[in-house]
């Protein structure tokens, strides 16, 4: 092939490589970017291939040059920020969810089987929720839940404030998400103790209110937020245990090469679970507390429960088609 040849074979792809350039520079690229990496390692074969045959000098320098532009451009939308966050979570996360869906039906079942038969005997077998809850969580129980109590009045009694409760309430959910997901190191087992232990504390106290509360008040002021804060349970649960297997099940890789790798792919998971439980310490800081009818608060339960399900089964589904 003479130069001239190789040269007019290359060139759409330089052409093209040159258009979506001009296309990510703009503030509000088009969805044609998301084939820039791939013109981009393309166009760097061909500047090896043009210096291995020794090319003209104005061929090499334009494609150096271009190669040099694409690597900036790349380098600006890999760096991070806030797009990077946004991609990770409203992308990445739901792919990664939808990649390991076998891992998240089985923690899944694994998180609400155990608390639906603790939740199911309790009322029968009090004594084992009794011993499960501890006094101090029975009282509070008690206070949120009793027949004649308001879960409104103990947040008062106890924070003070919506925002106070908030904060509470996300240091928890969050501290539970990365302990879920620390205890994967263990080769699962951690992660897995941690799982089963909130869904038979959940359901001792659901069993507890069915026992000596009023479950009507339990499940209007937990149907909101329990939709992103169970979801992201049962997500870090996933993280870890995808990390535990990796310890348990290297393969031809080094325990500790493979560690990294699976700790590389479970951060969309363990991140998405995060920013889920946020939430669900919104929900439960300012919404859960409000005073309104109890039709109102089971409709919108039931509409984050929903978004949750279509934003796990549909957000990123478009970029990986085109992918």
């Amino acid at each position: 092939m003479t130069p001239a040849q190789f040269e007019k074979q290359i060139e759409p792809r330089w052409q093209k490589l040159e258009t979506l350039l001009k296309e990510a520079e703009k503030s509000h690229p088009t969805a044609a970017v998301e084939e820039l990496p791939a013109t981009f390692r393309q166009v760097c074969h061909d500047l090896s291939v043009a210096q291995h045959r020794m090319s003209p000098q104005r061929l090499t320098q334009h494609l150096n040059a271009l190669a040099i532009r694409g690597y900036r451009v790349l380098e600006r939308h890999s760096a991070g920020g806030w797009d990077a966050f946004v991609r990770l979570l409203v992308v990445e996360f739901p792919q990664a969810v939808r990649a390991e869906w076998r891992l998240f039906w089985w923690c899944t079942a694994l998180f609400y089987l155990p608390a639906v038969l603790m939740a199911a005997i309790t009322p029968s077998h009090p004594e084992w929720a009794m011993s499960f809850l501890g006094p101090d969580a029975m009282v509070q129980i008690e206070s949120m839940y009793g027949e004649a109590s308001k879960p409104t009045d103990f947040v008062r009694e106890s924070f003070g404030s919506g925002f106070a409760a908030f904060c509470h309430y996300i240091l928890n959910n969050v501290s539970i998400d990365f302990r879920t997901f620390a205890g994967g190191v263990l080769g699962g087992v951690g992660a897995l103790f941690v799982l089963l232990f909130n869904s038979l504390y959940f359901g001792a106290a659901a069993g507890y209110v069915h026992y000596a509360g009023n479950p009507l008040t339990l499940y209007s002021w937990v149907i909101a937020h329990g939709a992103p804060e169970f979801t992201g349970i049962v997500i870090s649960a996933m993280a870890g245990m995808r990390v535990g297997w990796s310890v348990l099940r290297p393969g031809r890789l080094e325990r500790r090469t493979a560690l990294v790798l699976a700790g590389r792919k479970a951060l969309p998971l363990l991140v998405g679970a995060a920013v889920l439980t946020s939430i669900a310490a919104v929900l439960e800081g300012f919404w859960s507390p409000l005073d309104l009818p109890l039709v109102i608060k089971f409709t919108a339960g039931g509409m984050c429960w929903l978004l949750v399900a279509v934003f796990l089964l549909f957000s990123g589904r478009r970029q990986a088609d085109a992918a």
